[in-house]
């Protein structure tokens, strides 16, 4: 036991020093008024509390809950369908199949966004191979429409994972008790895979209504999400730096990540989580 302690104890350091104290260190700033990082001129206060709960922040806030809000939609709409098809396929087309859809995660995220960002400027690709000039370019349209090229993997394996662990022979009891494809899919099916589509929607949401490499280039800066906020409030050259704000709005959101996670664990009744 205590060898494999040892080869614990780097990932341990590299928690703490990466993880915990960065946390900690955000907490600090929290109540903190101070002039970039120079400690030695802070002092105590709660200015930060009041100017993370500005018009602006807010906005942005609401802003992030509706644009994530519409791309978890759009991926249960679209995953959901696709995670069926799959699970119901034979194991090497089911292989094939998820291949292509993890593929991509193991690219460049910022490469993958300005991609489909090109895909959707007027006189982009479309403009030129098929003649047709994509006019929302820049939108929330747009930008709902690259989390959701981006993120739907998400939305799909766990979907995916709790479809095939269905028994099938919940379904042919079903069938044997005179329901059809439909009653079976409405009673059985869909009821057992909502702990799939729980596990979907908050891996898509949070990252969704946190980011801001997706909402900066494909709007172009015209559209602030939250995770533009803390960017900007956490940018070392930046004017409107404000270390304080960005590290409260972090914190803010750590809790609600946590929370939503802890929701996760939860949902099996049986302990089994998704995570």
């Amino acid at each position: 036991m205590k060898k494999y302690s040892a080869f614990a104890t780097p990932y341990l350091i590299w928690m703490l020093v990466l993880t915990v104290v960065p946390i900690i260190l955000m907490l600090a700033l929290s109540f903190m008024e101070i002039e970039g990082l120079v400690f030695s001129t802070a002092r105590f206060s709660l200015s930060a509390f009041e100017k993370t709960f500005k018009r602006e922040y807010l906005i942005a806030f609401a802003q992030s809950i509706k644009l994530a809000g519409l791309a978890t939609l759009f991926c249960v709409i679209i995953g959901y369908p696709v995670a069926y098809i799959i699970s119901h396929l034979k194991i090497a087309n089911r292989f094939s199949f998820l291949l292509v859809l993890l593929l991509p995660m193991f690219t460049n995220l910022l490469l993958r966004v300005n991609t489909i960002n090109r895909l959707l400027l007027p006189e982009g690709f479309m403009k030129n191979v098929f003649g047709i000039s994509l006019n929302f370019s820049g939108t929330e349209a747009a930008v709902v429409l690259v989390m959701v090229i981006v993120y739907l993997p998400f939305m799909i394996f766990p979907i995916y994972t709790v479809l095939e662990k269905i028994d099938p022979s919940l379904i042919e009891a079903s069938k044997d008790l005179g329901a059809n494809n439909f009653q079976t899919f409405r009673q059985v099916t869909l009821p057992l895979s909502l702990r799939g589509v729980s596990s979907g929607v908050i891996m898509v949401f949070l990252p969704c209504a946190t980011s801001f490499t997706i909402p900066y280039i494909v709007s172009r800066g015209n559209i602030k999400l939250i995770g533009n906020i803390i960017e900007e409030k956490m940018g070392l050259t930046n004017q409107l730096s404000d270390y304080s704000v960005g590290s409260l709005i972090s914190i803010l959101i750590l809790v609600v990540v946590m929370g939503a996670l802890y929701i996760i664990s939860k949902i099996d009744a049986e302990g089994e989580t998704l995570l």
